[in-house]
Parts: C-alpha cells; sequence; structure tokens
C-alpha cells in the first residue's frame, strides 16, 4: 500500500478519525482539569553494607541486600507500621473518615489503610547504587514529605526489638553444636593413631604399599634364582662343548710354505710331463721332491692341531670356573632375597588382619571430620546471613515539601491522549477499510468478479423513477446524469449484432438497489440516441406503488398480466408502431422515438403461474420485428429464480449494484443463483461528490474538471460540517427528478 493510497483511506474517514480525536482529548482534558492536584515528595535512603572490598561476589552480595532492603520498604507490615506511627487512620488529610481521638484502630481497617498507602508509595532502588528512593503522593505536600521520612524511621524501630536476641539465640546454639562435633574428630583421629602406634603400623601399612614391595622382592629373588640356574648351564655347556671343537682348520706360517711348496711342484711336474716321459730323470726327481714335501706337510699338520686343542681345552675350563663362580654368587643373593621376602610376607599378613578394624577407626574419624566441617560452613553462611539481615538503612536525604504538583499535567496528558487517540482512530480506519465488504468503485468490482461496470448513475428522485419520459436524459440531456446514462447506452449498444434486435435483461442482487430506474434510464438513453426501445417489466411482484407506468395509460385496456394469463395478445398491448418524432421547434437535433414500457397496473396475485416462457419467448419474438432494444426488467436474483429463467431469452445480462450498499457475498450469491456468466455491472446511486472525496483514482473523480460541459445542479463537494449526520445544515447530494 502506498502512501497515496493510505492518505486517501484516511481522508474516506476522516470525520470519524477526527471525532474519536477529538472526544478522546476533550475527556482526557476535562479529566485533567477537574483532579485534585498531587504531590509527590521523595527520600533517598543508604542501605549499610558489611563489606565494601569491591570483589565480583560481595558486589553481587550488596546487590542483592539493596534489593532484599527495597522489598522490606515495598511490603505491608512496613506500611501498617507507618500507620501507626503517624497515626493516619485519625488524619483527614489520608482518610475521607478519620477515626476520633481516642477509638480503637481495628486490623481490617489497618489492613485497608495499609493499602492505600501503598497504592501511593513507589519504592526503587538507584542502579548500581545502594541508595534507595521513596517517594509517596498525596494531595497534601506536608504528607507526602512526612510519609516519605517515616519509612526509615519506622523500619529501624520495627527490626530493632528482635534483631539482637534472635542473632544471639542462633549463633550460641550454632557455635555449641559446632564445638561438640570438633571433640568427637579429635577423638576418633586419636584412636586411629593409636592403633596404628600398638600394631607398629605406618601410613599405607597392609595397604597396597606392602603388596608392591613384596612384588618387587619376589621379583628380584626370581631373577637371582634365575641367574644361578644359567651360570650352572653355561659352566656345564662350556665342558661339553671342548670335546666338540674341530681342528681341522688349524694352520702355521710353515704349513702354509709347505703347501705353496707343494702346489709349485705339482705345477711343474705337469707342465714337464707333457715334453718328458714319467722314466724320465728330471721326473723322477720331481716326484721325490714331491714326496719329501707331502710327508713334511703331515709332520707339521699333526703338531699344529695338538697345539690348538690343548688351546681350547685351556679356554673352556676358563669360562666353566667363571660361570661356577657367578652361580655360586647368584644362589647367595637368592637365598637372601627369599629370607627376606618370607620376613615382609608375614608382616604383610598381620597388617591385613589389622586393616579391618583399622578401616573402621578411620571411617569413624572421617565422618567426625566431616560433620565438624559441614557444621563449621554452616554456621559462617548463617552467620553471613544474619548479619545481612541485620544490615539496616539511614535516611540520607530527607524529602522536602513539594511546591509544585506533578499532577494532573494538561499539556502531557493532552498531547499523549491526542497521539493516542490517533494511534487508535488509525487502527480503527483501516480495520474498517479491511473488513468492508461493500461494493465502492469499478475497480473493486473488476478485481473481485472480472467484470466491466459500464456506468455509475447518481441518484435518481420524483416521477423519473418510474418514468422513462420524466428521466432526465430526455428532459435536461445536457445535465451529468444524462451524459452517464448515454454512456451506458453506448456500451450496450456496442454488444448488440449489426442488423438484429437485441435483448438485455436487467437485475439486481436484492431489491432497493435501484434495478428498475437503471431500466429506465437504459431505455431513456436508447431512446435519445435514435434507437427504437422498450421495457418489459417482468418483475411481477412489486408493491403497487412502485410498479413501473405503462407508457400507455389506457383505463380498461389488457396490461401484461392479461398477455401472460392467455387472455390478451401481443397487439393489445402495444402502441401505435412507433415513429420517430421530429425535434422540438426550434431545436437542433436529430428526431427520436418514444419511449415505450409494457407493465402490470398491479402486482400479479400468483406471478409462479404467469411466468410461462414460451409466452415470454413468444412476446419477445414479436417485439423484435418492430423494436431495436427490448429491456427486460427482471425480479431481485436473490429473491425469486425468475431472472435465472428470463436470462435464457435474453442476449445480455446486466447486474445493478448499489453504491456502498451492496456487498461482495451479495453479488457473488447472485451469481451463484444465474449459474451464467454476466456481461457487465451498472453502479446505481452513486453519490459523486463523496465518491470524489474518497479519491478512487477513477473518472468520477475528477467529474468537477468538467463542470462546464454540463447544465444543471452539479454535485458539489461538501465541507465537513455538512457531511456529518444528524445536523440540520446537512443536504443530501443532489438527486435527478
Amino acid at each position: 500500500m502506498s502512501a497515496r493510497q493510505v492518505l486517501k483511506i484516511i481522508r474516506r474517514h476522516e470525520l470519524l478519525l477526527g471525532a474519536i480525536v477529538f472526544v478522546a482529548v476533550l475527556v482526557v482534558l476535562v479529566a485533567q482539569l477537574l483532579t485534585t492536584p498531587v504531590y509527590e515528595a521523595t527520600a533517598t535512603v543508604q542501605v549499610e553494607l558489611n563489606d565494601d572490598s569491591g570483589s565480583p561476589d560481595m558486589a553481587a552480595r550488596n546487590q542483592q541486600r539493596v534489593s532484599n532492603e527495597a522489598g522490606i520498604y515495598r511490603s505491608r507490615a512496613l506500611a501498617e507500621r507507618v500507620v501507626q506511627d503517624l497515626k493516619l487512620a485519625h488524619d483527614p488529610r489520608f482518610v475521607d473518615s478519620p477515626l476520633k481521638e481516642g477509638a480503637v484502630l481495628d486490623s481490617r481497617r489497618l489492613t485497608r489503610l495499609a493499602g492505600r498507602l501503598l497504592a501511593r508509595t513507589s519504592v526503587s532502588n538507584v542502579k548500581d547504587s545502594d541508595f534507595i528512593e521513596i517517594t509517596v503522593r498525596s494531595a497534601s505536600p506536608e504528607m507526602a514529605s512526612e510519609i516519605a521520612n517515616q519509612y526509615p524511621v519506622s523500619l529501624a524501630a520495627y527490626r530493632a526489638a528482635m534483631r539482637d536476641e534472635r542473632q544471639g539465640k542462633i549463633v550460641r546454639q550454632l557455635d555449641d553444636e559446632r564445638d561438640r562435633l570438633a571433640a568427637e574428630a579429635h577423638q576418633a583421629e586419636q584412636a586411629v593413631a593409636g592403633f596404628r602406634r600398638s600394631h607398629q603400623m605406618l601410613t599405607g601399612a597392609g595397604g597396597s604399599e606392602d603388596y608392591a614391595q613384596i612384588n618387587r622382592i619376589a621379583v628380584e629373588a626370581a631373577s637371582a634364582a634365575a641367574m644361578r640356574a644359567a651360570q650352572s648351564a653355561r659352566a656345564a655347556g662350556v665342558s661339553r662343548a671342548v670335546s666338540n671343537i674341530s681342528t681341522a682348520n688349524a694352520s702355521s706360517s710353515l704349513l702354509e710354505q709347505q703347501r705353496r711348496q707343494l702346489d709349485d711342484l705339482t705345477r711343474t711336474r705337469t707342465e714337464m710331463a707333457m715334453t718328458y716321459g714319467v722314466e724320465h730323470p728330471r721326473m723322477l726327481g720331481l716326484d721325490a721332491q714331491i714326496s719329501e714335501t707331502l710327508g713334511g706337510m703331515q709332520k707339521e699338520q699333526a703338531r699344529v692341531n695338538a697345539a690348538a686343542q690343548a688351546q681350547a681345552q685351556a679356554d673352556a675350563a676358563r669360562e666353566a670356573g667363571m660361570a661356577r663362580s657367578e652361580a655360586a654368587a647368584s644362589a647367595s643373593r637368592a637365598g637372601q632375597l627369599e629370607g627376606t621376602l618370607h620376613a615382609i610376607t608375614g608382616k604383610a599378613f598381620a597388617n591385613t588382619a589389622a586393616m579391618v578394624e583399622l578401616n573402621a577407626l578411620e571411617r569413624n574419624a572421617e565422618t567426625a571430620r566431616a560433620a565438624f566441617l559441614s557444621m563449621s560452613t554452616r554456621a559462617q553462611q548463617v552467620k553471613a546471613s544474619l548479619a545481612a539481615a541485620g544490615i539496616h538503612s539511614r535516611l540520607m536525604s530527607p524529602a522536602a515539601i513539594p511546591e509544585n504538583p506533578v499532577a494532573p499535567r494538561p499539556k502531557s496528558a493532552t498531547f499523549a491522549a491526542f497521539i493516542g487517540s490517533l494511534i487508535l482512530g488509525l487502527l480503527i480506519v483501516f480495520g474498517i477499510e479491511l473488513t468492508d465488504n461493500r461494493l465502492w468503485n469499478a475497480e473493486q468490482i473488476f478485481h473481485q468478479f472480472g467484470l466491466r461496470t459500464f456506468a455509475m448513475l447518481p441518484e435518481l428522485a420524483g416521477d423519473a423513477v418510474t418514468s422513462a419520459k420524466a428521466n432526465p436524459v430526455l428532459q435536461d440531456p445536457q445535465s451529468l446524469f444524462a451524459e452517464v446514462a448515454r454512456g451506458l447506452g453506448s456500451e450496450v449498444a456496442d454488444l448488440a449484432i449489426p442488423g438484429q434486435a437485441q435483448t438485455v435483461l436487467i437485475t439486481s442482487p436484492i431489491t432497493g438497489d435501484g434495478k428498475s430506474t437503471v431500466t429506465l434510464t437504459l431505455l431513456a438513453a436508447a431512446v435519445a440516441m435514435g434507437r427504437r426501445a422498450i421495457v418489459i417489466d417482468l418483475d411481477l411482484r412489486r408493491p403497487s406503488d412502485s410498479v413501473l407506468r405503462s407508457t400507455e395509460e389506457r383505463g380498461g385496456m389488457p396490461d401484461l398480466i392479461d398477455y401472460l394469463s392467455g387472455t390478451a395478445e401481443v397487439a393489445n398491448l402495444l402502441p401505435a408502431p412507433a415513429q420517430a418524432a421530429p425535434p422540438a421547434e426550434g431545436a437542433r437535433s436529430a428526431p427520436t422515438y418514444e419511449p415505450v414500457v409494457i407493465s402490470a397496473r398491479e402486482p400479479a396475485r400468483n406471478p409462479v403461474a404467469l411466468m410461462r416462457l414460451g409466452r415470454v419467448r413468444e412476446l419477445l419474438e414479436k417485439l423484435r420485428q418492430q423494436y431495436d432494444l427490448i429491456v427486460i426488467n427482471a425480479p431481485p436474483t436473490l429473491a425469486t429464480r425468475d431472472s435465472r429463467m428470463l436470462m435464457e431469452t435474453a442476449d445480455q445480462t446486466l447486474l445493478v449494484v448499489r453504491w456502498g450498499k451492496t456487498t461482495t457475498e451479495q453479488v457473488r450469491a447472485a451469481m451463484q443463483v444465474l449459474q451464467k456468466p454476466v456481461d457487465g455491472v451498472v453502479m446505481n446511486r452513486v453519490d459523486y461528490a463523496e465518491h470524489a472525496r474518497r479519491g478512487y483514482g477513477d473518472p468520477v473523480q475528477f467529474y468537477m474538471a468538467s463542470a462546464e460541459y454540463f447544465e444543471g445542479e452539479m454535485p458539489r463537494p461538501r465541507r465537513w460540517y455538512e457531511r456529518l449526520g444528524g445536523f440540520p445544515w446537512r443536504k443530501r447530494a443532489p438527486t435527478y427528478a
């Protein structure tokens, strides 16, 4: 929704909005002027805190103390004490009917007066400080000051009598209980120490420490025994390994020299064997050298093997001796560790047996210790809470007697009433606009139903309502109404098939929408445009005073009911064949035909029996031969079902709605009853001045800009006081008689 649309909505309901604002401001202003002046006195109280170290925890506790103190000032008990101390029940400045001197103040009256005092008193603690402000309102400035200054005095007197005795009694009880629990804890711890001393149990004896020591010694003893077995096995293995020592690879330098010599002799003999024979002296000499060398090698090999064997035996004997020595040392250490293990294991079993009683003693000691610590903590907390409860506040800034009243404030209250009523009025206006289901403009009809609006006709009055000849189209052709009516005639003519007669049915959702007036207006507009037109009034249930008058008032002649009942023919109903009437003398206009209306002289007693479609079709067929436009005035759609039946005989159907009265639900229901599409809508009884003021942005809004094109009285915008209902100077929108 744009700002322009918002302004238009406000303008449509400007009187309602102005009335709401005016009434609200007037009521508030009168109330402010008639209200008794109220004075306000404020006393500032400082709360004395127990600690101001500045730590976060203490700061939070101090703020809580200030809040608690403010809560006490707001309590009903303190209010009752103030009432009693100041004797407000006897003060005419506080009560309308004060008690007489010496009269007893009962509890019921005291409670009621305390409630009145609480209603006039407000207590607020200043943020992030230890100050409390006590504000009292009263019609008497002296009394407001007295009550505000009396609050801390009454509170001090109220708590002084009970505080010391209650704190002393509670503290003594807590100290006695703490001393008793301390003695019990000391006795329990002495019993645990005596038991450990008598059983020679150090801290941890009989527990995991003993088991860890036993396991450690057992591991060391097992390691020594394993070392002994390993060294014994090593000594035996060394002795057995001596016999398995091989001397096949033993060698010496001489033996290596002999081997090289043998290789040279063998190579020389091989080379000479290819030249000399076996029996050659040189060959025989070589063989002898080879044999001598082999013998020397065998002797040297035997000597080398014997030396290697002796050296291996000596090394094995030395290693075996060392292994036996280490085995003996390991055996000695294993024996010592096993003895120590047996002694410690025995002590551990004794400690384990004593642990049952020791655990019981320690549990008792721990229970007593926990009870003592819990009581000590509880005692500190209770003392701290008693100290907090025992804080008191003192009057830092007494309330002075106020000189200027704080209420009423006509200017600020009136301004607030203006703003509030304006907002309320806007909400009401927009609520009305959003919930308004009445039809006001052509755009709304198109948006809701997709139908075109052929015309927006101003309201008619007088003979023009029931007579086509008295219609402004014929009587005042230069008027605004005539121009709008001719526009309707043109829209209808555009729907006609060239060369054929046109039948148009006009109906409305309910009665009072002005469909008969629209019917006669369309008839007059068609005649004024040079068309031969006739109206058939088939709304046979209409009251006698609203039946359309026939253009041929011939006494004793048959009417439409006679034709429908079969007692008359069409020729008896129609006037002489339509002839174009010449223009008036001196008039510069085209000749026109006379409007013709066929109707009943009075309502039908049995319209259902008369409404036979065959007779209606026969009537229309005969009329098509003589007229260009046949307009059927049908009954309201929601009143009867005649309109739905008559739509079968018409070429087009127009639905008449009343401006600002017909609702969307009525049109939707009418469309459901008709079950056939409607060709267009005619909005009737439009207040052009009001419609233009509402600013819907359609051509009607700007009709006054073309006022020079029309003759006669034009609907003029009315001033705000002329639009007020119920006033003698209020004028209705101009109607066309």
